[in-house]
């Protein structure tokens, strides 16, 4: 009798194992994301709580009978539960509207869920408006590992500002996570942190529904001033790697993690001011930032660009003068030869874009023969600003300085014959702060 009665038992535990399983909602654990665009694909990044077969059904916004779907992928537990998925074959130029699937099941989400694709405009119609948000430093306050007596991150709103401002895609500029002392010497230190910004609910409406690019900066790195001699340098690459689907980029061993991409007119090139870098020789001319590879790689590059605006964005100040060891100039000649080189090639359209400051301004570079060339560099979105900038920088532009929290947008727009950069720097709540017009036509040789 005994023995029946526990037969039975078992039976109905079975039967009820299914009603216990978790839902779909339970098993997210951040996300989605949405990653690099080109005109026929794009990525889709998800992570959950535990292994899990995720999935993306996507369908253009105007044609919701048209869908598609990604491959089913399983997440890992060696990969933190994360997965990059690649959407397509798609139709350029178009907005899509897009599902997550976990286990058989779809998530509700209480966001949009959307992506664009690049636009195919060449030969057919002039070059589309579109906008383009930037923003970095992010710290998302952590008390276990957080300076004792001091609230380090502050104003999360700042992203539904951003997201409000509906532009096509957000390029993130380095420090995009505060790796803390405790993260720095090992590979789930650095995981766990990046799985712990992810979650902050603010930003679950941005990853969402914009495209994505990142650079990243020392904090995303390790320890300050840590070069390529850093002990935890395989493992902040790969937690980077795994946790922002960027454009990939087959010399991936060469640049690090530099990469390009294109949108309409404008094309950016993404530099990696980390991997290589090595300021330990007392010879200037031994000093490195960029390296020998991947500088080749970006005049190469910018010389072969056809597009009228050619954005280069590094996570710290690439021309800025003033003495730092966060600045291009730690590496002088490195920098003295990338600027020769650019002005050599006769490359035009060329803006620059920087952060991993922790205050934001705007700089012109003076060049002979050749149009100046502006670098706008922002500080904080979320982590403590600076009150004052502490070095002079004599090729700032006055009025540009900014010790808010905050972001930008960089608008590209007009006629063919008449395009035009608008740069806008806005505070956590999206009041402008300082906006500059550039014609692409005073870019030029």
């Amino acid at each position: 009798m005994a023995r029946f009665r526990i037969l039975v038992l078992l039976t109905l535990l079975m039967a009820l194992r299914p009603l216990c399983a978790a839902t779909a909602t339970d098993l997210l654990q951040a996300g989605p994301l949405v990653g690099y665009a080109e005109m026929r694909e794009v990525a889709l990044w998800v992570q959950t709580a535990e292994a899990a077969e995720v999935q993306f059904h996507y369908w253009p916004k105007d044609d919701p009978a048209d869908r598609g779907s990604t491959p089913v992928t399983k997440t890992r537990q060696e990969d933190f539960y994360t997965a990059i998925l690649t959407a397509g074959p798609l139709k350029p130029g178009t907005q899509y509207e897009y599902a997550l699937v976990i286990n058989g099941q779809p998530v509700p989400l209480d966001y949009a869920t959307a992506f664009r694709t690049v636009p195919d405009y060449r030969d057919r119609f002039p070059p589309p408006d579109f906008t383009v948000a930037l923003g970095g430093g992010n710290y998302v306050n952590d008390q276990l590992y957080d300076p004792p007596n001091r609230i380090p991150g502050e104003g999360h709103n700042i992203f539904l500002a951003i997201l409000a401002k509906q532009p096509d895609l957000m390029v993130w500029l380095g420090n995009n996570i505060t790796l803390r002392e405790a993260d720095w010497g090992s590979r789930s230190g650095m995981f766990a942190r990046y799985s712990h910004n992810r979650t902050q609910p603010e930003l679950q409406p941005l990853m969402s529904g914009v495209n994505h690019v990142a650079a990243w900066s020392g904090r995303d790195y390790g320890p300050p001033q840590a070069d390529r001699h850093h002990l935890g340098r395989e493992h902040a690459q790969e937690a980077f790697r795994k946790f922002w689907p960027n454009p990939p980029h087959e010399q991936t061993d060469f640049i690090g993690n530099a990469c390009s991409f294109r949108w309409a007119d404008a094309e950016f090139f993404i530099l990696d001011d980390r991997s290589f870098r090595d300021l330990s020789s007392p010879s200037d001319k031994q000093k490195v930032i960029l390296g020998q590879a991947q500088t080749k790689w970006l005049i190469e590059s910018l010389k072969k660009s056809q597009a009228a605006f050619k954005i280069v964005v590094m996570g710290s100040p690439l021309f800025n003068p003033a003495e730092s060891p966060e600045h291009y100039n730690a590496a002088p000649e490195e920098r003295d030869r990338l600027l020769e080189q650019i002005t050599w090639a006769e490359i035009d359209g060329l803006f620059v874009v920087s952060g991993g400051k922790d205050f934001g301004e705007l700089t012109k570079t003076v060049r002979s023969a050749a149009p100046d060339v502006y670098e706008l560099t922002l500080g904080p979105l979320t982590a403590r600003p600076a009150r004052d900038t502490g070095e002079l920088n004599y090729f700032r532009v006055p009025g540009t300085t900014t010790f808010d929290r905050h972001f930008a947008t960089l608008k590209f727009h007009g006629t063919e014959d008449d395009r035009q950069l608008t740069v806008t720097v806005f505070d956590v709540d999206g009041n402008q702060l300082w906006t500059r017009t550039f014609a692409q036509a005073s870019m030029r040789l």
